[in-house]
């Protein structure tokens, strides 16, 4: 076995189960995701599964949440669950010697969860304050109504999956309830990483999970369309000095094969060294920030160009993003850009696992995604082969500078 050699087992309950050893490292961390997030929320009522798994660590049928927070801080633990756009990821780090008692009590949240109604009005003012700040600042109301522009209302990403006010304010008891029994270990990956044997690790891991039977059916996203047509839609917020927009379209799925030229396309765009910092914020002065990314993933995250623009200088900011993506679509990068992008990506890749934290993510996203569990291994081969030519071929494939949602936020 390699250093980097994981071990695999698939439980009979469907889920997948990784392990690695990382040396040096004195915690356990465990990584989970859940396939599901925005799927799990009905149109009436976005953010439910966000404010459920708020919920799930507050009170089990076995423990309270005192004693769960009791559990963990004699341990020097933490356990936190929060829902993403596509599904639940769960976090947790111990100790070794106290990874068995931690993995069962991870075990206990995600299965037994009471939601009692005392921590669901809790976690609901919790959240409910949080939303309300998020719709005081532009650059999240820009965020919230690019997404309501760029998908259809009954796609599951056209609300953010933190939800609205007016959706959690709504949210019942039962409606958690109802929730979390979509949550289910057939659409479950989990990776463990320490600085022990991978399979004492994989064999720990999977026993706190075997028995855990819950139904439950594949998880699917569906496609979603372009607008017809350019939309741009501008939100008032009067007490604000700066505008933010946020501009783009549906971009990839992680599994579509233009992702790694897309990538590197995307890089070109908008890494801090980028053509639309470059030309926006440094030769032009026209904003205070600019950055470009592709949230590919199993549904077709979006292709996202995000700027904080003085007001009086929005629509020459706008004009200019704009510009470059047709520009994008004309011709060819030169060599040194598609090369200064690859080597961005794959340090990127590289920084990303000097965490134990990096790693056990990095795992979960080779299964979720088909890699295999060797991909840090091979990336550089899916990204050395990438052409200029092949980057103006995806951006006339993926960019679509004429069908862009554009949402302004700010005085």
């Amino acid at each position: 076995m390699t250093l980097w050699e994981p071990v695999r087992m698939t439980l009979p309950n469907g889920c997948t189960v990784i392990a690695r050893r990382v040396a040096a490292t004195p915690m356990v961390t465990v990584h989970g995701f859940i396939k599901g997030g925005a799927v799990w929320d009905s149109p009436t009522k976005p953010g439910c599964a966000a404010l459920m798994a708020q919920v799930m660590r507050r009170g089990t049928e076995h423990h309270s949440a005192q004693e769960i927070d009791d559990l963990l801080e004699r341990r020097g633990a933490e356990l936190s669950l929060n829902v993403q756009p596509e599904g639940l990821a769960i976090q947790l780090s111990c100790l070794p010697q106290d990874l068995p008692d931690c993995l069962r009590l991870m075990a206990e949240v995600l299965r037994y969860p009471t939601f009692p109604d005392d921590e669901v009005e809790k976690q609901r003012l919790r959240w409910l304050n949080a939303l309300r700040d998020a719709l005081t600042r532009p650059e999240e109301v820009s965020r919230r109504r690019f997404l309501q522009l760029a998908y259809p209302p009954d796609h599951p990403f056209h609300c953010p999956v933190e939800g609205t006010p007016e959706g959690v304010a709504t949210v019942t008891r039962d409606d958690l309830l109802a929730t979390h029994r979509r949550v289910t270990p057939s659409n479950g990956v989990f990776a463990v990483v320490g600085n022990m044997e991978p399979q004492a690790l994989a064999e720990q891991l999977a026993l706190a999970l075997a028995d855990w039977t819950a139904d439950g059916t594949p998880v699917v996203f569906p496609p979603a369309s372009l607008p017809p047509s350019t939309v741009l839609e501008r939100q008032a917020l009067p007490d604000r000095t700066q505008c933010w927009i946020a501009m783009g379209h549906r971009g990839l799925r992680r599994t579509d094969e233009r992702f790694y030229a897309a990538n590197v396309l995307v890089t070109i765009l908008g890494a801090g060294w980028g053509r639309l910092f470059t030309q926006i914020r440094d030769n032009q002065g026209l904003a205070y920030a600019v950055s470009a990314s592709l949230q590919a993933g199993l549904g077709e995250g979006p292709f996202l160009v995000r700027m904080g623009v003085n007001p009086k200088d929005v629509d020459r900011a706008l004009d200019s993003a704009l510009a470059e993506l047709r520009k994008a679509c004309q011709e060819p990068p030169s060599p040194d850009e598609v090369a200064d992008a690859k080597n961005y990506l794959l340090g990127r890749l590289v920084l990303g696992m000097e965490t134990s934290a990096g790693v056990a993510s990095l795992l979960v996203n080779c299964e979720l995604f088909g890699l295999g569990l060797d991909y840090p291994q091979r990336a550089k081969c899916f990204y050395d082969p990438i052409t200029p030519e092949q980057v103006l071929e995806v951006a006339r494939s993926v960019l679509h500078p004429d069908r862009v949602a554009i949402a302004i936020a700010g005085p």
